[in-house]
Order: C-alpha cells, then structure tokens, then sequence
C-alpha cells in the first residue's frame, strides 16, 4: 500500500509539473510571463510561494508514505491530498486543457484519499 500511494503521488506531480511544461507552448505565454501578470493574474511573491508549496508537498509525500507508521500515514496522506486539491482548484481553469489536467490531477488524489481511508495497514 506504501509503494501504490507513493506512485500516485508520482502521478500527480508528474500531472502538475507536465501541465506547466504545456502551457509554455501557448501563444503569449512568454510575454505575459515577461509582464508579471499571467491569465489576468499578477505575479507575486504570495502567489510563487503557493506555487512552490503546490510542487514541494506531492514531492515529500512519494517518500514520506514509506517511513510513517501506518495511523500517521493514512492522516498524513490524507490531509496532503486535501490541502494539493484545495490549491488546484484555487485556479480556475482558463481552458480545456487546464481543465483536464486539473480532473487528472485530482482523480490521483481522490485516490489517494480512498486508499487512505480504506487502507488497514499503510
């Protein structure tokens, strides 16, 4: 069970990570990155922080599930999944294929939490 929640954890990071890799191909991108304001959102150092909160959690939790006893595990996996969600859907998907990264992304973490939940032994 260890190992399955950390390559879901893979998956969603390789999810998060490979749709940023995309959007860099989209027309107008590197000058709105240039300008400091990207889809009608400025740039902050706030904003950066998430970002890097946002990478930085599924990133600790592809080791983490494999040196927690198994209630810290299951609560620790469980609260990680919720809080990557909650900052996923705190920006809005501009297009189609923002929206189907973000269902991909989270179709992973709801996985995460099932297995959680439905896991004796972590």
């Amino acid at each position: 069970m260890r190992t399955k929640l950390s390559l879901l954890w893979i998956y969603v990071l390789l999810n998060i990570i490979f749709k940023d890799i995309y959007d860099l191909f989209r027309p107008g991108l590197l000058e709105e990155m240039q300008n400091g304001v990207v889809n009608g959102n400025k740039i902050t150092e706030e904003l950066m922080l998430m970002g890097g909160f946002l990478i930085e959690l599924p990133i600790l939790m592809i080791v983490l599930p494999q040196f927690l006893n198994s209630r810290l595990n299951k609560w620790t996996n469980i609260f990680a999944a919720f809080v990557s969600a909650c900052i996923l859907f705190s920006n809005t998907p501009k297009d189609l294929d923002d929206f189907f990264f973000l269902i991909t992304s989270v179709i992973g973490l709801l996985t995460i939490i099932f297995l959680s939940l439905k896991g004796k032994e972590l």
